[in-house]
């Protein structure tokens, strides 16, 4: 029977009772369709607002107390998130919620088109390349895609959550024939170092640039020369938006 928000804020409240923590007076939760974190939380003045994955609906209640403790751990600093709720880490290590939490991802992302094929680049022979270079071939290729839209603010992403090889997408912005290959292999290689570094928890918070990642990420030859590169990338798009909007607004005053 799924949880109710009722229930889940009386887990909040004896979470915070037992670590001896103080959380606002108001708590607005909900079950909502994440993509994969787990939860989410927002505190606003004298509210904190929980957002929990629907996959964890149904989870056994000794589950979710131990997910409360968690949630209360790091929206109040009572403790260290990883060394509070056993019962939640361990459960959200199983396959089924790993399946279960992929077939949401996959239904509702809207991020993403899972074809390897671009206009100027197909994304399995880079990632092979790469693999060969780098890793030794040891890498089994995951699902790999590019945005469906045009993006500032990454190049890439690697997402455990697509089993058994995990996902990496790239940014539409590299599908260009005007970028050199080798800036589609340095976003490629840093993708593939998330495949093999785990993430560090550093204060209750997950790090997945650890010092370690960022040593393996300058081995690419030519690591020095990718941010003057996507650099030119973003200035060309720029230029683009500048000529759309100028042909919108000239063909406004026609």
């Amino acid at each position: 029977m799924p949880t109710s928000t009722r229930d889940m804020e009386r887990l909040l409240r004896d979470a915070a009772k037992g670590l001896q923590a103080r959380l606002p007076p108001r708590l607005v939760i909900a079950f909502r369709p994440l993509t994969e974190a787990y939860f989410r939380t927002t505190a606003r003045g004298t509210e904190l607002r929980v957002v929990l994955n629907d996959a964890l609906e149904e989870a056994p209640v000794d589950v979710l107390s131990a997910m409360a403790r968690v949630i209360v751990a790091r929206a109040t600093g009572a403790a260290r998130p990883r060394e509070v709720g056993k019962a939640f880490w361990e459960y959200v290590g199983t396959e089924d919620l790993r399946m279960r939490m992929q077939r949401n991802y996959l239904a509702r992302q809207r991020s993403f088109h899972p074809e390897p094929r671009g206009e100027a680049w197909d994304l399995r022979e880079l990632f092979d390349d790469v693999n060969d270079r780098y890793f030794d071939g040891a890498l089994k290729r995951p699902m790999l895609g590019w945005t469906i839209r045009p993006i500032t603010y990454r190049w890439g992403w690697y997402s455990s959550m697509v089993r058994p090889n995990g996902l990496i997408v790239m940014n539409r912005l590299l599908d260009d024939p005007r970028v050199p290959r080798f800036v589609l292999e340095g976003t490629m290689h840093h993708e593939m170092l998330h495949m093999l570094a785990d993430p560090e928890v550093v204060e209750g918070r997950r790090v997945v640039h650890t010092r370690e990642f960022r040593e393996r990420e300058r081995e690419f030859h030519r690591y020095n020369e990718l941010r003057p590169q996507y650099r030119k990338v973003l200035d060309r798009y720029a230029r683009r938006l500048a000529r759309e909007e100028k042909g919108r607004r000239s063909r406004r005053w026609r």
